[in-house]
């Protein structure tokens, strides 16, 4: 959010965050290290930072305490969760809620990670993970296969964010068409939750269950900062599903990405965003109006406004 913070764990091992400039010269804490008594030090006078913030030492300042008001530079409240470090947006408050739940596979799981900087807003970033009409074309042929299919598409609210489900299409991933799969069809959620997850799952019988939540932090209002964390369970070993998921995601990803730097530029070719949007934009709409409620309650919170009615439910029809 255009806030530079630097992240370091202190001498027991907790992950701290803080605002990433020191408060005697403006350098950054970044590029410091860690002294030995946990503290953050700063490369270029040696002043040293706690975990909130606080100075706790200035090298050859004798006989006066380092502690004082202005050399106070701003912290932010951290959580380990799931493998991740999470930092809650607002410096020296106290998180109100949890970090988000990453879902839980039982039985043969695995689990691959991965980042990417997206030249977009937050908003387009979402939208685009959780867009159905636009992998029939971006994705043609690698990701739902080449033949046309007719699906039935239900949007209902949730707390905090907004589900699609998606019925009746047959099981095929790209080429992988027919054989066994033929006469299964999948199972498929999209869902968007504040502040700015992407979910998109899976299932085929008892055959497969696939999550791809995807966690998006905005660094600037033009370039947003996602991890893929895509969890499976499926009859087959982990170390044969694995490389196929790697690929296949990381593949359709960097489609993706170039789409939306392309989009972003586009846009700021012509001055500003301006869409037309239809009944298949299901959850575009959805979205943008639940992040902006959040902002207008200025914590992340997804209260009513009377101004800003929820999101309907919906069911459409659409070929993909």
């Amino acid at each position: 959010m255009d806030r530079p913070l630097v992240l370091f764990r202190d001498g027991v091992g907790t992950a701290r965050a803080v605002v990433d400039r020191c408060a005697h010269r403006n350098v950054a804490l970044s590029l410091g290290r860690v002294h030995e008594d946990g503290c953050l030090e700063c490369p270029y006078h040696g002043w040293r930072y706690d975990g909130s913030g606080r100075c706790t030492a200035v090298p050859g300042l004798l006989g006066i305490d380092a502690d004082a008001t202005a050399r106070t530079i701003g912290s932010h409240h951290v959580r380990e969760r799931h493998g991740f470090v999470w930092v809650w947006g607002r410096a020296g408050a106290d998180p109100v809620g949890d970090p988000f739940p990453l879902p839980r596979h039982e039985g043969r799981t695995g689990q691959v990670v991965f980042g990417c900087d997206l030249e977009s807003t937050l908003h387009a970033a979402i939208e685009n993970t959780l867009d159905v009409p636009h992998t029939a074309f971006l994705h043609r042929g690698i990701f739902r296969g080449r033949k046309e299919k007719d699906v039935t598409a239900e949007r209902r609210d949730l707390e905090d964010g907004v589900e699609v489900r998606f019925m009746g299409e047959p099981v095929g991933i790209g080429p992988i068409q027919g054989g066994p799969l033929a006469g299964k069809v999948f199972e498929h959620w999209d869902r968007f939750f504040l502040p700015g997850i992407a979910q998109v799952e899976y299932r085929v019988e008892d055959w497969l269950r696939i999550t791809n939540t995807v966690l998006h932090l905005p660094m600037s209002p033009t370039l947003t900062r996602a991890w893929f964390v895509l969890r499976w369970t499926s009859p087959l070993p982990a170390a044969v599903v694995k490389p196929i998921v790697l690929a296949q995601g990381r593949f359709v990803l960097r489609q993706d990405a170039r789409m939306l730097a392309a989009q972003s530029a586009q846009i700021e070719r012509f001055g500003g965003e301006r869409f037309a949007s239809t009944e298949l934009d299901l959850l575009g709409s959805a979205i943008w109006r639940l992040l902006r409620r959040a902002e207008r309650n200025g914590a992340g919170d997804a209260n009513l406004d009377p101004e800003d009615p929820p999101t309907p439910e919906a069911t459409i029809h659409f070929t993909a």
